[in-house]
């Protein structure tokens, strides 16, 4: 039976462990990975970013039945720097014995070579020119001169013991992404991508969504490789995919129409005779919960709204229940979970919670 990219990915050995990155390298990594990411979704492309899986990152062209692999090294240099040809193909010295480290582009073919079989693409990304080749935004290795290319093919011959090298399929990418201004920049294009979502008035505030985003990067990358036993596995601990930010873009479209949803609950609550003091916390607390069911990474949270989401779905509350009977039902059918975590939410935050999916749902 053929092998699958699922289960290469997974029985194929990574070559080398990520060694130690310095913060400011790893967070022009983690913002050009998102930028690609965005200009991937917005031209409606399938998706998987791996991050620190077989290389920096590691896009699939589905989570489903992935049939292509692009591996990605994302590098810096101090701007006015430049990578010359040497820079990507020198290999230094083992030390005490041990082999000699690949160059930066015999990583790359690595990746080629362990993956024969398979469509692949590999892609060198940074921020600075390249001294051998005209300034441009992607160039391929066999677009560049005789000479070069050599350069190239040998250095991959004599560290891989490959004999075919195919040029075609080496990227040299030069990042629009600045290195001094990368966090302003990803913020303006995410701004663009609300833009894009939801219209010019959007109004989402961008910092949230953000800090959101770079968190789930952050935990993919950090998570050990070597607990990964499965292709779920994978999925589930190194990547995002396309479905988990459409999910992020469905809860954007929710928070968006929670201010009107608020007008609705706070009016009825009035009419119910809820006092000011209490209408006043359960709005403090629908406000941070608006935030706060952004964070993938707050696992307790999203337990509890799945949760009460369930039995809102599920319990049986007539055509028009007063919200206080509806509050009082929902809590009754989870109690024994409210004490657990009653130290973590309080009563209003988790009555807004519940007011939350109570609106979602009719």
């Amino acid at each position: 039976m053929p092998s699958t990219i699922q289960s290469d990915l997974i029985t194929v050995s990574q070559t080398e462990i990520a060694g130690s990155r310095s913060p400011a390298r790893f967070a022009y990594q983690r913002n050009w990975a998102l930028a690609e990411l965005i200009e991937y979704h917005l031209e409606g492309r399938d998706y998987v970013f791996a991050f620190e899986f077989h290389d920096d990152i590691l896009i699939l062209d589905s989570e489903e039945a992935p049939s292509n692999l692009q591996f990605v090294q994302v590098k810096t240099k101090t701007t006015g720097q430049k990578w010359s040809i040497h820079d990507l193909t020198k290999s230094e010295k083992g030390k005490n014995g041990s082999p000699n480290k690949l160059s930066i582009i015999g990583k790359l073919y690595e990746n080629k070579k362990n993956f024969t079989g398979h469509s692949s693409q590999l892609r060198f990304v940074t921020n600075a020119y390249f001294s051998f080749t005209n300034p441009a935004p992607v160039t391929t290795a066999d677009q560049l001169d005789k000479k070069t290319q050599d350069k190239i093919t040998n250095a991959v011959q004599v560290q891989l013991g490959t004999i075919t090298v195919d040029l075609s399929s080496l990227q040299l990418e030069q990042s629009a992404l600045s290195v001094e201004d990368h966090e302003n920049h990803i913020r303006g294009i995410l701004h663009n991508f609300f833009e894009e979502l939801f219209g010019s008035e959007h109004n989402i505030p961008v910092s949230p969504w953000y800090q959101s985003i770079s968190d789930q990067i952050r935990v993919r990358n950090n998570y050990p490789s070597d607990r990964i036993k499965s292709f779920d596995d994978f999925i589930r601990n190194k990547c995002i995919t396309k479905s988990e930010i459409e999910d992020f873009v469905r809860r954007v479209r929710r928070s968006r129409n929670s201010g009107d949803n608020w007008d609705i609950i706070k009016s009825q609550l009035q009419a119910e005779g809820t006092a000011l003091q209490e209408l006043i916390k359960i709005q403090r607390s629908w406000k941070k919960y608006t935030t706060d069911r952004l964070d993938y990474e707050n696992k307790a949270l999203r337990s509890l709204e799945c949760d009460i989401a369930n039995v809102v779905s599920t319990i049986s509350l007539g055509d028009t229940p007063a919200l206080k009977d509806v509050i009082s039902s929902v809590r009754k059918r989870i109690l024994k979970k409210l004490e657990k975590v009653a130290s973590i939410f309080d009563s209003h935050y988790v009555d807004s919670i519940i007011l939350w999916q109570y609106c979602e749902q009719l």
